[in-house]
């Protein structure tokens, strides 16, 4: 156990990079969130980042089968460009709508899911890649405790980069989420409005997985939108609250994590979770009036 007073505040040159890393992630993650839970398709997540980490492993494997050191590979065998890439193309085939198709679109997530995951796996057993196995599972899935200078500036340009597509056409986006079939009918294009969204939930996800961690990634997804649905009204004020509960559980898990020597990631996803209790208050207080 660590003493706040003397501890926590004292050292924050050790975290202060970190913080800003998961509390970066953590707004963006809740931001893109509320798409994601509006739109139904929450596994939609996890199996981005699974994808993205079949990247990961792959530049990996490459810089093995080429003789080349992973760690001053040139930018073509950069680790998050095949991260990106892998998810984005995971975000082209979610964002296809197959539900009159003989495969629904959650069935069309549970197998991109399922074989990223076993892929991940074949390619880390790999001889080639065995000896940077622990390095490749810190890339896939993060550990939340610490960051470099690179990882911070990396999450701030994809955080910057996915605020200004939804600022430029956020309109088009939202429509095609609350409303596919008026979007259609007032002539727009719904598939590419959808690509281009799942791309940024592709950009969100294998950015953030590869700073924080699956897990508080996947959380910071579905649980402050949730909580931003439960207690606001108006669509601006739910990425409002989405976004405010994302960033303040990120800070306060890692303080009690810090606090009481406990898991990061796990120390974010329960506090993100306590706030869910307010808004369970406020619907069961509206279901009795």
């Amino acid at each position: 156990m660590n003493e706040v007073g003397v501890g926590f505040w004292e050292s924050w040159v050790l975290w202060r990079d970190i913080v800003a890393v998961a509390i970066i992630a953590a707004g963006l993650c809740s931001f893109v969130g509320v798409f994601i839970v509006l739109r139904r398709v929450v596994f939609v997540s996890a199996a981005l980042s699974q994808m993205s980490g079949v990247g990961v492993a792959m530049a990996f494997f490459l810089c093995s089968v080429m003789q080349v050191d992973p760690h001053q590979a040139p930018l073509w065998l950069h680790p998050l460009w095949y991260a990106t890439a892998f998810a984005a193309l995971g975000a082209a085939l979610f964002s296809l709508n197959l539900g009159h198709r003989r495969l629904a679109s959650e069935t069309v997530v549970g197998l991109g899911y399922l074989v990223a995951a076993g892929s991940v796996i074949l390619i880390l057993n790999s001889p080639r890649v065995t000896q940077e196995a622990h390095e490749v599972n810190d890339l896939l899935y993060g550990n939340a405790v610490v960051a470099t200078p690179e990882q911070l500036r990396i999450i701030a340009v994809a955080a910057v980069a996915v605020a200004v597509v939804h600022l430029l056409f956020g309109k088009p986006l939202r429509f095609t989420v609350f409303d596919a079939e008026m979007a259609r009918t007032l002539g727009l294009r719904t598939r590419g409005w959808s690509l281009l969204l799942f791309l940024t939930f592709a950009v969100a996800i294998s950015v953030s997985t590869r700073a924080i961690g699956a897990l508080p990634v996947f959380a910071f997804m579905v649980i402050p939108p949730a909580v931003g649905l439960l207690l606001a009204d108006r669509m601006w004020s739910v990425f409002a609250v989405s976004i405010g509960v994302g960033v303040v559980s990120a800070f306060l898990g890692y303080w009690a994590s810090f606090r009481w020597s406990l898991p990061t990631g796990a120390s974010m996803v329960v506090t993100s979770a306590i706030f869910l209790i307010p808004g369970l208050v406020r619907l069961r207080i509206k279901g009795l009036g």
